[in-house]
């Protein structure tokens, strides 16, 4: 029996991932779905095999609702973004790593090794970044939020040789196109610049045009979570974690590709006032390789064109 537990289900990756799960559910493919979150929609009910546990995993009493039954497959998903652990350290210190930590340890304690699919990021990276990056570039964060997906990393890679869990840790690139949200990661100008054209708003781009960024549409970012879950762990690298597929356009690129795919010229919706800092950071990537989730059978969108009405469409899905 299949039970899947899901830590930050109310969020963007979370809410697309449920919604996968819930349709799992009721073909019988698993036996239950338990979501957490601090916030869920007004209008989310449990029924048979669904559970919805409102708190933080950090509580104790909120953990216990949320590990039980004892899952036998964990997507641990939730955290707080980049510029929220950027600007309050100790928040992201004990949401972004103590919560993970309480997780693993209440996993281990219950004696299943179940399968934990963590979502990581490319902020692990660090920069100045090399001329190119693949699986095995030494990992040297430069912001505390990379920081704190290494330290979830390690872990997850300590527990699982030890045979205590199932790790893996997988590196999201720029996922799109996210909603418009006042705490959004510090690289969620990609979002912005699909979403706000797309609704027919003005938009002030933050990076230069030749920017180059690493995109992945919220469907494919979902495929490759399921992929992950359910690789077998001969397959998996030692150290547990990899880069997910991702394909690197810049920022101009995207932009044509967002007109193109409305049938019309945004350019006169978008100004770019590049800031130095934010460029620097989320917005000079080189060439990836990602042969690790290639070997996994892992995609990316294929293309700029699937890529943008994807991410577009999700994003009515989501806020619907």
């Amino acid at each position: 029996m299949t039970h899947v537990l899901v830590t930050g289900a109310g969020g963007y990756i979370g809410q697309a991932l449920s919604a996968r799960l819930k349709a799992a559910l009721q073909t019988g493919q698993i036996a239950s779905v338990t979501l957490v979150d601090l916030h869920f929609a007004a209008d989310v009910v449990d029924s048979a095999g669904l559970r919805h546990v409102k708190g933080d995993i950090g509580d104790p009493s909120v953990l216990d609702k949320a590990t039980w039954p004892a899952p036998t497959k964990v997507f641990h998903l939730a955290g707080i973004t980049s510029r929220a652990a950027q600007d309050d350290f100790a928040l992201g210190l004990r949401v972004n790593v103590g919560n993970a930590m309480a997780l693993f340890e209440r996993l281990r304690l219950q004696g299943r090794a179940p399968v934990v699919v963590c979502a990581s990021s490319i902020a692990v990276y660090g920069v100045p970044l090399p001329g190119a990056v693949d699986d095995h570039t030494p990992l040297k964060p430069t912001l505390s939020y990379g920081a704190q997906k290494q330290m979830l990393e390690i872990l997850l890679a300590d527990y699982s040789q030890r045979g205590w869990l199932d790790g893996r840790a997988v590196r999201l690139a720029g996922i799109v196109a996210r909603p418009r949200a006042p705490t959004a990661a510090l690289s969620a100008f990609a979002s912005d610049l699909i979403r706000e054209p797309a609704e027919g708003r003005h938009y002030i781009c933050p990076v230069a045009p030749n920017a180059t960024v690493w995109l992945l549409s919220l469907p494919a970012c979902i495929e490759c979570l399921l992929q992950a879950a359910n690789t077998a762990q001969q397959q998996l690298p030692a150290n547990r974690a990899w880069n997910l597929p991702a394909l690197r356009a810049s920022v101009h690129e995207l932009a044509q590709a967002v007109g193109r795919h409305l049938g019309r010229d945004i350019s006169d919706l978008i100004d770019y006032q590049p800031q130095p800092g934010l460029g620097a950071q989320f917005a000079t990537w080189p060439p990836l390789s990602t042969d690790i989730a290639n070997q996994l059978g892992m995609r990316h969108d294929g293309n700029l064109h699937t890529l943008v009405a994807r991410a577009l469409a999700s994003t009515t899905d989501v806020a619907a």
